[in-house]
């Protein structure tokens, strides 16, 4: 129950895909757990001076300890330079009302200097002007706090000598940890940018291989993802007759073609809400209903795949190509998974998978053939011309259809 508590405290404020162990609010979070807990510790000590103007003293205590709790709260409320500023006027008003209080050199002063070292951790490197003002107000009043005692309340002990000393030592001092602070603070900010982008890149690579959905339950350790859709369309492209070419042209002339025309192809797939499964040499597969389920998913592959026609005959002009494309559409059960542990990939297996590939390979130049059950969930949509039954390898005879257009 405590670690859960606990735990809650210190990632208030955060979203979990930013778990970063530098983060600056959960630093500003844990810096305040650690202050409410020191001044806990003093409440003991105020409680039995209390006949000795311990009252004031606690209730500055409880006080302070209560308007701490409101730095998460507003973290929680993503009013984050709030808090932070917060935390350090609360921090730095305890010190004041300590040294008032005690009218002692009890040396409760260089707590300051814990605030003025903290204040680079904790805000970001937008808020630097704020910092700044933090890290003023805190030396400015651990100056003076310095001087007040050396100057006005020790001076019949101590010499005009060592008062001077003394005063400028505590200023150097305070002057020295400053900028150790910000320079420590520096690096540690440069460092936690670069793991930050490094992440950044690690992430959109890995959402160019897998669905952002099925990348995180991957990162959540999830070891063995097989899901079943009952209904899924797939739809298959592929260049004919692209041996010829890879006989014409160079590598690097063939690889700028495939490019350009995958590059088009996910671009229709993205704009249709469409998931690209894989590119297979010159074929490209992209599913609609997966991994998120829909009930349009034949519209969307009806529609996606008269895009990949219209396109690619734009290709055709500009890169001069005399072979065209065949596309195939198939509707229907599929399991959907992550296979391998190296170079592994999102991918679909079942009947419909097959199916749409056989509309492929077994379609025409130009066409877009599908399958009797992805005419009948498009047929108010888009206009069909029924090809009749065909002889599909391994399924054996079935009732396919020409996709036309839109009605």
């Amino acid at each position: 129950m405590l670690s859960r508590m606990l735990h809650a405290w210190i990632w208030c404020g955060i979203s979990p895909s930013l778990f970063e162990n530098i983060n600056p609010v959960r630093i500003c979070n844990i810096i305040t757990l650690m202050v409410i807990f020191v001044l806990a510790l003093q409440i003991p000590m105020a409680t039995y001076y209390w006949q000795q103007g311990g009252d004031l003293k606690l209730m500055v205590l409880v006080t302070h300890m209560m308007f701490l709790f409101s730095v998460p709260l507003l973290n929680h409320a993503q009013f984050t330079r709030f808090a932070k500023l917060a935390l350090v006027l609360i921090f730095t008003s305890y010190i004041v009302w300590s040294c008032l209080l005690w009218q002692a050199n009890i040396q409760v002063q260089y707590f300051l200097l814990l605030g003025i070292f903290v204040c680079p951790f904790i805000f970001e490197p937008q808020d630097r002007l704020l910092m700044w003002y933090c890290i003023g107000l805190d030396v400015s009043i651990f100056i003076f706090i310095e001087g007040y005692y050396l100057l006005l309340i020790n001076s019949q002990n101590l010499s005009e000598y060592h008062q001077i000393v003394g005063f400028s030592s505590s200023f150097f001092l305070a002057f020295s940890i400053t900028l150790t602070s910000y320079h420590v603070g520096r690096n540690v900010n440069r460092n936690h940018h670069k793991l930050l982008n490094a992440r950044q890149c690690s992430e959109r690579l890995l959402l160019n291989i897998l669905p952002q959905s099925i990348a995180n339950r991957l990162k959540n350790n999830e070891r063995h993802i097989a899901d079943h859709y009952e209904q899924v369309s797939i739809c298959f492209a592929d260049l004919e007759n692209f041996t010829l070419i890879s006989k014409q042209l160079n590598p690097h002339q063939l690889v700028a073609l495939l490019d350009d025309i995958f590059l088009q192809f996910d671009g229709i797939t993205r704009q249709n809400g469409m998931e690209k499964i894989k590119t297979m040499g010159d074929g490209y597969m992209t599913a609609a209903g997966v991994p998120k389920a829909n009930s349009t998913h034949a519209l969307q592959c009806c529609m996606c795949a008269l895009a990949f026609k219209h396109v690619f005959l734009n290709l055709q002009k500009k890169h001069k190509l005399l072979n065209g494309i065949r596309i195939g559409i198939g509707t229907g059960e599929v399991i959907a998974g992550v296979i391998g542990q190296t170079k592994f990939c999102y991918d679909l297996w079942g009947e419909a998978v097959t199916l749409a590939s056989r509309m492929e390979s077994h379609g025409e130049e130009g066409k877009i053939q599908v399958t009797q059950s992805t005419y009948e969930m498009a047929k108010h949509k888009y206009n069909f011309a029924s090809r009749g039954r065909i002889a599909v390898k391994g399924l054996g005879v079935v009732k396919t259809y020409w996709l036309l257009g839109s009605k």
